[in-house]
């Protein structure tokens, strides 16, 4: 009971923090989720709350399913789609260059990696495919080591806030660099449309969420624990987070349940911060040790990813706003990818957001194919 309490204590000041003027600079720099995380390992190191209590375990196995349940009704697939060919082709070349860029990284490095290094490319390209939920499901498919993740944490925050600033820097050159990429101008492409109109979050609203995300979860778990272990997915908990994704994926694009999107995400950030702040104190500051290493994968993955972005740009014409708007997608989120996109057009904004929203419906499944792609070539 004391180290759950500890724990809801850490995220309640986080999120109280977050209302203030002050909380809101410091969490520009070092995101909340990072906070989530690093503040209950540091609080087990120093002995404020338990080591090894068994309630860490049980939250990150129990509530994991239910927040990416939460957190997925509010992808609303069919609307993402209506972003145009350009914007699709932007965020799949994005995709595509983080997905193989990293295995190949992992390859260059591949002496100074260990055995299960897979299972971390694998959990890197999905939160740099897709945001935090990906990175957590993946966490939990693949069953990533806790000092990996704790490395594979800082370094997520390190590059991808490192980019965000990039992608703002160069807005200043979009004239020149789009010349140079024979662009078409942003105006000849379709407006998009946001996700549908969701009513404001009342009790009955977040009885319905609690009631579909707990149903999917159990339906899931009935399911998990019918398959069998392979060589990617070696636990019932990973089939359960995977098949759960599937099934919110495909609950969310039924008319009746978009309504609910905007209270499932209201229930699903605190719990996310929770199952973040539980696996942080499952893990150790060893962890912080490896950092460098994925430092300078990470680095390399995201010029690769970078170069490819610019290469693909020149051949299909693409604004540069578009480009940058669609990697901040793959690497920052709902939030970041829009902010992106209105330091170069307007009109970018709600493309920044669809294609996020994409992102956070794909992620976890293409970590997988990084993860599979990463253990061949360091096998």
């Amino acid at each position: 009971m004391t180290a759950l309490v500890g724990l809801a204590l850490i995220v309640a000041s986080l999120l109280a923090a977050q209302r203030l003027r002050a909380g809101q600079r410091v969490f520009r720099v070092l995101p909340i989720p990072l906070w989530c995380y690093l503040l209950p390992m540091l609080a087990v190191g120093l002995g404020w709350l338990p080591a090894n209590a068994a309630a860490y375990r049980q939250v990150t196995d129990h509530l994991l399913p239910l927040t990416l349940g939460l957190l997925l009704l509010d992808v609303h697939l069919p609307s993402v789609w209506s972003i145009g060919r350009r914007g699709l082709l932007a965020m799949g070349v994005g995709m595509t260059g983080v997905v193989l860029g990293l295995p190949l990284v992992a390859l260059g490095f591949r002496q100074a990696l260990p055995p299960d290094a897979w299972k971390g490319v694998g959990t890197l390209a999905g939160t740099w495919t897709g945001g935090s939920m990906n990175l957590l499901a993946l966490r939990g498919i693949l069953q990533t080591p806790e000092q990996m993740f704790t490395a594979l944490m800082l370094t997520d925050t390190v590059i991808a806030y490192s980019w965000m600033a990039l992608l703002i820097a160069v807005s200043s050159r979009a004239p020149s660099i789009d010349r140079w990429l024979h662009a078409t101008p942003l105006a000849h492409d379709p407006p998009a449309r946001s996700t549908p109109m969701s009513p404001r979050c009342t009790l009955r609203n977040a009885g319905w969420c609690l009631a579909l995300a707990l149903g999917v979860t159990l339906l899931a778990r009935g399911l998990a624990s019918r398959l069998p272990s392979t060589s990617l997915i070696a636990s019932a908990s990973g089939w359960t987070v995977l098949i759960v994704t599937t099934l919110t994926l495909s609950a969310a694009c039924w008319r009746p349940v978009q309504r609910l999107g905007r209270c499932a995400n209201t229930l699903g950030a605190p719990a996310l911060y929770l199952v973040l702040a539980a696996m942080g104190a499952q893990a150790t500051l060893q962890g912080i040790r490896f950092a460098p290493l994925w430092l300078a994968i990470g680095t390399a993955g995201a010029v690769l990813h970078g170069c490819l972005m610019l290469a693909a740009g020149r051949w299909l014409r693409l604004p540069l706003g578009l480009l940058a708007t669609a990697s901040q997608a793959n690497f920052g989120g709902v939030i970041s990818a829009p902010l992106v996109g209105a330091v170069y057009h307007e009109r970018l904004v709600p493309i920044g957001l669809c294609l996020a929203l994409l992102g956070n419906a794909l992620g976890t499944y293409l970590g997988l194919v990084a993860a599979s792609l990463s253990r061949l070539v360091l096998a």
